[in-house]
């Protein structure tokens, strides 16, 4: 079953979905150094952080609700279910950013799973990046738009 609906004019969709994206990218950007420092907790956050931050631009684009956390996980779930090509990829994905976003509270990941989740979290990025259209991508993988300057 999809995601609740949430209604929103044009306008203040398009300014949501330009406040969500950003910080997306300032808290994708910051998880490497955290983990060159080894605070694997920190890393973990904050990728768990983009994800949430990027569902919430795909969720506000779509016109669904991403109030919380588990309505976050609902709109990947839905997201997941409608990709028959990237299906495996978003679960994955989820999985993996679930566990991350649960090291910050518990610390139960040691650096080598933390890197494997990380990865799984990447591809999810990259897979969720794909459900925006060009005017918010510009046509870039989210990797690329990661690293433009602006």
């Amino acid at each position: 079953m999809p995601p609740r609906t949430r209604r929103q004019s044009p306008e203040r969709r398009d300014a949501a979905i330009r406040k969500h994206l950003p910080k997306a990218r300032e808290y994708w950007s910051k998880w490497p150094a955290y983990l060159a420092e080894a605070d694997l907790c920190q890393a973990g956050e904050k990728a768990w952080g983009a994800v949430a931050q990027l569902t919430k631009a795909i969720a506000t684009h779509r016109g669904w609700q991403h109030s919380d956390h588990d309505r976050l996980r609902e709109v990947i779930r839905e997201l997941a279910n409608e990709s028959s090509d990237h299906r495996e990829t978003i679960i994955r994905g989820l999985t993996s950013a679930d566990i991350l976003h649960g090291n910050f509270y518990e610390v139960f990941l040691d650096r080598y799973q933390t890197e494997l989740a990380l990865n799984d979290t990447a591809l999810l990025m990259e897979a969720l990046w794909a459900e925006l259209p060009d005017e918010y991508t510009g046509g870039a993988g989210f990797a690329e738009w990661v690293e433009r300057e602006y």
